[in-house]
């Protein structure tokens, strides 16, 4: 933060990545998707993992897996209102797309057009 931006109350740093923004706060989870992970759900079974009859009883997951999917998840649920640059919410809405897009049934996206 150089000598630029001191005392300006419109940039503000993205929380995801560090850049400077002038985006407003809004209501994000705690962590963008991570592709690494969903890589790793898939490979256990993204049904197995998070789907409606998932049982992680059944699934043999060692424990640093299973701590890993309950941070991720805790992180993913974690609301709170944060700034976030533009480049990252359109990598967090790509990812949305790729690994969650046809998952949800009562998914409803709000497009706005102006």
């Amino acid at each position: 933060m150089g000598p630029e931006y001191k005392g300006s109350e419109s940039v503000n740093h993205c929380v995801w990545c560090g850049c400077t923004t002038n985006r407003e706060k809004m209501l994000l989870p705690a962590t963008p998707i991570l592709e690494f992970i969903e890589v790793k759900i898939d490979i256990m079974g993204r049904e197995d993992v998070w789907g409606e009859n998932s049982n992680w009883a059944i699934l043999d997951l060692d424990s640093d897996a299973e701590a890993e999917l309950l941070v991720y998840d805790e992180l993913l649920n974690t609301i709170t209102m944060k700034s976030v640059c533009m480049r990252c919410l359109e990598e967090d809405d790509r990812l949305w797309d790729k690994y969650y897009g046809g998952m949800s049934d009562g998914y409803i996206d709000y497009e706005i057009e102006f």
